[in-house]
Parts: structure tokens; sequence; C-alpha cells
């Protein structure tokens, strides 16, 4: 019988709950601890049914080598994964059991897919991305690192989406748009048209409403 490797998730708010019940859905992994560094105080509570790290320094020393980056930020997220692959951890795609992945998608190294989203032909989602709760990405799409596909969202076949950029939940983008870098999509957009980078677009057909600091 093959031994369940261990796996800490950095990152202690509600979407390291999300990364968890992936987890331990799948089998796969055993959650080996939380990392919060940012609020030291928690340090050795409990935390979503395991133990709570004011630093990743413990679980290495514990020969933890596995990690799963929990945090909603995509930037931030993108850099905890990065301080974490430097520190000796490895990052793999962690995919709930009832996902749908065609055989020629390809997913990078510390992406997340949740429950009941599905992956068609041929699409490729880079680093530490994650797809969301029945969001559905279709044939060809090109998705960068740290991009956010929110739930129930629906990127339609040949959509490009640029590293950082949040497609909010519910939203729609049509097939043959590209999405820029660090911009984000509101909640239940219809995206029928190009998209720049670092701006705010929303609404039916969604527009550009504002610019995001660079």
């Amino acid at each position: 019988m093959a031994t369940i490797q261990q796996i800490a998730i950095w990152g202690a708010g509600g979407h390291a709950k999300i990364v968890a019940d992936t987890i331990r859905r799948g089998g796969q992994f055993e959650v080996a601890g939380f990392i919060d560094d940012g609020n030291p105080d928690r340090a050795g509570t409990i935390f979503y049914g395991a133990l709570l790290y004011a630093s990743p320094r413990p679980l290495l020393d514990a020969d933890v080598r596995l990690l799963a980056v929990a945090i909603g930020d995509n930037e931030c997220r993108l850099t905890k994964a990065e301080t974490g692959r430097q520190a000796g951890f490895v990052l793999p795609a962690v995919i709930d059991p009832t996902a749908i992945i065609s055989d020629t998608a390809r997913l990078g190294d510390g992406t997340l897919v949740v429950a009941g989203a599905i992956i068609n032909a041929d699409a490729s989602i880079a680093e530490c991305a994650i797809v969301n709760t029945g969001a559905i990405v279709e044939h060809d799409c090109r998705i960068e690192d740290g991009v956010h596909i929110a739930p129930g969202a629906t990127l339609a076949g040949n959509v490009s989406v640029g590293s950082c950029t949040m497609i909010g939940a519910g939203s729609t983008v049509r097939n043959g748009v590209r999405i820029g870098r660090h911009s984000i999509i509101g909640v239940g957009s219809a995206v029928v048209g190009d998209i720049p980078d670092h701006v705010v677009a929303f609404g039916v057909p969604a527009r550009v409403v504002r610019k995001i600091a660079e």
C-alpha cells in the first residue's frame, strides 16, 4: 500500500478550508498543518483539523516537502509559492476528484482545481492558478500564472487570460477573447471583446470602468 504524502498549506482563511477539503477528498495527500506567518499569535492552535504554524520551518524540519499555497490574493499567492520553493518545498497541482480534466489539458505546479470544475481539450493552465468551484475552461484556452477563475465562471474556447487576473464568479468570456494581466472582471459579466492589462471591467457586455495602478 502506497504511503500518503504529507502536505503543508500556506494560508489559514476561508480559501485554505477549500484547499484542505480538496486535498482530503483526493486522498493522495494528508494535511500536515497550516502556515499563517501574518498572525504569529495563532501558532499552536488548531485550524480546520490541523495545527497552525507561524512559519514553514517546523514543517520542513519534520520533513514535509509538499506545499499548497491557499491565499486568494493572486500576487501574494505567487510570492508565497516562490518563497516556498526557495525554502525547499515542491508545489503539486491539487485536483478535486469530481473535476473533469481532459487528458490533453496541461496544469502547472501549484494550481488548484476545485469540485465540479471542467477543463477541456488542449487547455493550458500555468502555475498557481485557481479554477474554482464549477468553473469551465474550454478547449485551447491559455491561462497564465496566478489567475483566479472564480466559481461558476465560463471561458469559451481559445480564450487567453494574463497573469494575476481575476475572472469574477458567474462571468462568461466569449471564444477567442484576450484578457490582459493584473485585471479584474466583475461578477456576472459577459466579456465579448478583448480587455487590456491593469483594468477593472464589468457589465453585460463588460466595459472597462477604471485603471488599476501598476
